[in-house]
């Protein structure tokens, strides 16, 4: 056990200040037993929706101006993947790694609370 302070993804209050930590270093972050079993209930309402006939946006449709196409069972993986490639694109400069680490607390803290899906 860690004698140092440590935020628990998804159940502590996520702060500007706590973020700030956590992406300098300086406070240890964790993902904990409920987190966890939050996200694998999510996952699991992700898979019956994905498999479902009921048309559930970004799940098993296409997004935006496709929205009313449905996605088979089987492209399901395929869209997430293609979800991802199309946002995976930037200009300017790279940002700095502190400024990636924060905004992957934040998301981190964000699928922790088991919401996503």
């Amino acid at each position: 056990m860690s004698r140092h302070p440590q935020f628990k993804y998804g159940e502590d209050t996520l702060t500007i200040q706590k973020v700030l930590d956590i992406a300098h270093g300086t406070l240890s972050a964790t993902i904990s037993k409920k987190a966890r079993a939050r996200i694998i209930e999510s996952r699991k309402k992700v898979d019956v929706m994905a498999i479902g006939n009921k048309a559930v946006y970004g799940i098993n449709t296409g997004f935006g101006p496709l929205c009313d196409t449905q996605i088979t069972p089987k492209e399901t993986n395929q869209l997430q993947v293609n979800l991802l490639l199309s946002h995976a694109v930037g200009v300017g400069s790279p940002i700095e790694k502190k400024i990636a680490k924060a905004m992957m607390v934040c998301k981190v803290h964000s699928l922790c609370k088991g919401y996503s899906g």
